[in-house]
C-alpha cells in the first residue's frame, strides 16, 4: 500500500561552486606533492634501466588495485613510497614520461582514483568554470580558447584552456599564462579512463600543444600497466 501522506524524496543539495573549486585545488596540491616525492624522475629511471644502473629496490613491481582495475607498476614510477606494496588502494600516484612535449618527452604526474571521486574537467567547464570566466581571452594554443578566471580566492592567475567545438571537449586549467611557464607542471586535467577509473593529471603547459593526443597518450601509458 502506498502512503499518500509520505513526502517525495528530495534530491541532494548541489555543492556550491566554492566547495567544488576547493576540492579541485586540493587534488592539484596532492598531485604536485606526489610528484615531488619521486625518488627517480621518470626519464632518469628509463635511462637507468637501459644502462643497467637502476637501484634494485626500484625495479620491483607491485600489483595495486584501484577500483576494479589492477595495475602492475615498477616501484620507481610510484610517487609515494608508502604505496610501494601489493593490494587494494584508494589512489595511485605515478610520474610518467610521455611523448607530449614538442621536442620529446614530458613528465606528467598522474593520480588514479575510482570513478566518481572527482568530476572531469569537461564536466566542470559548464557547471563551474564558465561561471568564473573573466572578460579577457588568451590565445597561443592552436585549436584551444584560453579564458582567465576571475581573481577570486583560489583562482587568481588561473586560465582554463578548452576546445570550443566538440561536445566532450578537452579542458585543462593552468596556474598562469602558458608562455611564462615552460617546464613546470602547472596545468591540471581530470579525465575518465577506459578502465572506469579517473585520472587527475598535472603537466607542463608546453604539452598543451599536443592536446588532441593528450588523452590517448595517457591511455597508452596506463594500458601497459594494466593487468
Amino acid at each position: 500500500m502506498v502512503n499518500v501522506n509520505s513526502q517525495p524524496a528530495l534530491p541532494p543539495p548541489a555543492r556550491p561552486l566554492g566547495s567544488v573549486l576547493y576540492a579541485i585545488a586540493g587534488v592539484a596540491l596532492i598531485v604536485s606533492l606526489a610528484g615531488l616525492g619521486l625518488a627517480y624522475g621518470a626519464r632518469a629511471y628509463f635511462d637507468a634501466v637501459a644502462t643497467g644502473t637502476v637501484e634494485p629496490e626500484l625495479t620491483a613491481s607491485h600489483i595495486i588495485t584501484v577500483g576494479a582495475q589492477p595495475y602492475v607498476v615498477p616501484a620507481a614510477l610510484m610517487a609515494d613510497p608508502m604505496q610501494r606494496r601489493d593490494g587494494f588502494a584508494e589512489r595511485l600516484d605515478l610520474v610518467l614520461a610521455l611523448p607530449l612535449a614538442q621536442d620529446g618527452l614530458s613528465e606528467v604526474a598522474i593520480t588514479i582514483m575510482p570513478r566518481g571521486r572527482m568530476r572531469t574537467s569537461a564536466a566542470l567547464l559548464d557547471s563551474v568554470y564558465v561561471h568564473q570566466f573573466a572578460g579577457a581571452q588568451r590565445s597561443g594554443i592552436a585549436g584551444l580558447v584560453g579564458k582567465p578566471l576571475e581573481n577570486d580566492a583560489g583562482t587568481q592567475g588561473e586560465t582554463v584552456w578548452y576546445d570550443p567545438l566538440t561536445a566532450n571537449p578537452f579542458v585543462a586549467k593552468c596556474m598562469t599564462p602558458v608562455a611564462e611557464n615552460i617546464d613546470a607542471r602547472t596545468c591540471l586535467r581530470v579525465l575518465a579512463l577506459s578502465d572506469r577509473n579517473t585520472a587527475v593529471v598535472s603537466f607542463d603547459p608546453s604539452a598543451l600543444g599536443n592536446w588532441r593526443l593528450f588523452d590517448a597518450r595517457i591511455e597508452e601509458a596506463l594500458m601497459s600497466l594494466r593487468k
